[in-house]
Order: C-alpha cells, then sequence, then structure tokens
C-alpha cells in the first residue's frame, strides 16, 4: 500500500491540501499526478521534436517566376511557393538565409528569394537547404531539394577590363583598324541640318522647297565585323576571368559601333554568330565552355584565350 500521510486531505483529482496550522495552507499533487504529467510531457516534447521532421519530409518548394539573366557578383530576386513556412538557404547560386511560405492567419506569402551568383553559367535549377525547428529551437531538421526553374536562367560573367586594341596605322593619322570611312555612302534622301554636318552635303532644292536648311541623308558605310574568338581554360577562376575580359572587350567594341562576331565552345560544339548588345553577348559566353585544342585537352593559357581579328 502506498505511504497515504494523516494530515493530507485528497480531492478525486489527486490534489492535495495540508494546514500548517498557522492560518495558512499548502497545496499540492499526488505521486501518481506527478507520474501521469510526467510521461504528458515526455509525449508532448517527443511529438514537438519529431512533428516538425514529418512535416519537412513532406514539405514542397516550386518557382512561380524567374529571370532570364543575371550577372556573377550582383543579386537577382525570384519567387518560391512553400507549402508550409520553412527557413531556405539557396546553395546553388548562392544567396542568403530566408524564411518563405504562408504566415499569419491570412496565409499571406512571403516567397521572395535572392540569389548572388558566382559564377558563370546557364541554370535550369536551384539548389537549396530546407529547414524547420522543434519548439524553442531545440532540434532543427535540414533537407536539400532541387527547385526546377519555368526558365532557365543565363548567369553571364561580369563585365572585365577590356583587351588593349591594336591600332593599324592607315592613309590618315588618327584612324584606327576599328574606324570607318569619315564619308558615308550613297545619298538616300534629305533631312534637316544638325549641327556638325558636313557644309558640302546641303541639298539646296530641298531647302528651297521647304524654306529650311536641308542636307543630303548618306547611307551609312557598311564596316567589316570584328571577330573575337574566344578560348576559355578549363580551370573554372581562370575561365571567369577570361569570358570577363572579353566580356568587356565586345562592349567596348559595341560602344564604337563596330559589329562583333564572337566566337566560343559549347557543349553542342563550336559556335560563331554576331551579338548586337550586351545582353547577347553575355548569354553566349554563359553557354561558354572549356575550350579544346585539336580535341586532345583543354586550353590552358589565359593570355591568347581572347583573339580579336577582321
Amino acid at each position: 500500500m502506498s505511504n497515504v500521510p494523516s494530515n493530507l486531505k485528497y480531492l478525486a483529482s489527486h490534489e492535495w491540501v495540508r494546514e500548517e496550522g498557522d492560518g495558512t495552507v499548502t497545496v499540492g499533487i499526488s505521486d501518481h499526478a506527478q507520474e501521469a504529467l510526467g510521461d504528458i510531457v515526455f509525449g508532448t516534447l517527443l511529438i514537438g521534436m519529431l512533428g516538425p521532421c514529418v512535416i519537412l519530409a513532406r514539405a514542397h518548394v516550386t518557382a512561380i517566376t524567374a529571370p532570364t539573366d543575371a550577372t556573377t557578383g550582383m543579386p537577382v530576386e525570384l519567387r518560391l511557393h512553400a507549402s508550409t513556412r520553412l527557413r531556405l538557404r539557396p546553395i546553388l547560386p548562392p544567396g542568403p538565409n530566408v524564411l518563405i511560405g504562408p504566415l499569419g492567419a491570412h496565409h499571406v506569402a512571403d516567397d521572395h528569394v535572392v540569389l548572388v551568383p558566382r559564377h558563370r553559367g546557364v541554370r535550369e535549377s536551384l539548389v537549396v537547404d530546407i529547414s524547420t525547428a522543434a519548439p524553442f529551437g531545440l532540434q532543427w531538421w535540414r533537407r536539400r531539394v532541387v527547385v526546377a526553374l519555368p526558365v532557365a536562367l543565363h548567369i553571364a560573367p561580369a563585365c572585365g577590363t577590356p583587351m588593349v586594341l591594336a591600332v593599324q596605322p592607315r592613309q590618315h593619322a588618327g584612324e584606327s583598324i576599328l574606324q570607318g570611312s569619315a564619308h558615308g555612302g550613297e545619298p538616300r534622301g534629305a533631312r534637316p541640318y544638325r549641327p556638325g554636318d558636313n557644309r558640302r552635303h546641303v541639298h539646296w532644292r530641298a531647302t528651297a522647297h521647304t524654306g529650311e536648311l536641308m542636307v543630303r541623308e548618306m547611307e551609312g558605310p557598311v564596316a567589316q565585323p570584328v571577330k573575337v574568338i574566344v578560348a576559355l581554360p578549363a580551370d573554372s577562376d581562370a575561365a571567369q576571368r577570361v569570358a570577363s575580359r572579353a566580356l568587356g572587350t565586345i562592349v567596348r567594341l559595341l560602344d564604337r559601333g563596330a559589329p562583333v562576331l564572337l566566337c566560343t565552345s559549347e557543349i553542342s560544339g563550336p559556335v560563331e554568330g554576331a551579338v548586337g548588345d550586351r545582353r547577347a553577348a553575355g548569354r553566349r559566353l554563359a553557354r561558354a565552355v572549356a575550350a579544346t585544342e585539336g580535341g586532345e585537352g583543354p586550353a590552358s593559357a589565359e593570355i591568347a584565350a581572347i583573339v580579336v581579328t577582321r
């Protein structure tokens, strides 16, 4: 039999009261209640710690929107949907930790995720770590998942220092291989005079007809494309530097008005094509892979990795 003190008065709910004799009483619970309460606390903690693991195993993350272009070292934002509240950490490409998923009684979605790509390339999916915790953060559960993107993300290299372009002397001092003729082509019409127009191009008949000074509008000279050959080395860091410098060189050529023909190697093989702006050049360099020399091995010399020629 259990020891039941005679100075205690018990209730059916396993509580007891003891008179202290000075007008105060002490209230407590029985041994049976203490043992039952310990089992309840243990069960609650067990469920509280294992429950998030089950939730994490059933959670899923999908991409809602994603950009098509990004640049290494520059943050880019996309939207992800999570079935439950999760802590998400982008791994590839990397990014800061963020909480996503339904929030509050109205299930307001917090779905903005920021990536900061470190390497160029084309990504069709993301690698992220999702995690959730037990009450009071006693135990964290983590799972790595791959999230497919709705569109391919082209990560272009940063615009690096352009090459020093070689200057080929011509008949007139100051002209370079990238400059066109100072004279236009065939006339194609008349337009109002603008400061800096050649006085020899004044169209006197159109001037007399319209009452304002008109000049002949000339066809621009057809420039010969500048071919930029980019041979990336096998080392990823070296290839990143070469691609950045190649993009800087292409941007400088385009700023000078020179048509550019970019030659790279891709997974499908050598690719040669015109690029008309920075975005097109960045996409080509994002898809570029290490070149092979004679099909035997990857190119390794950075100094000869970019060739600019007519």
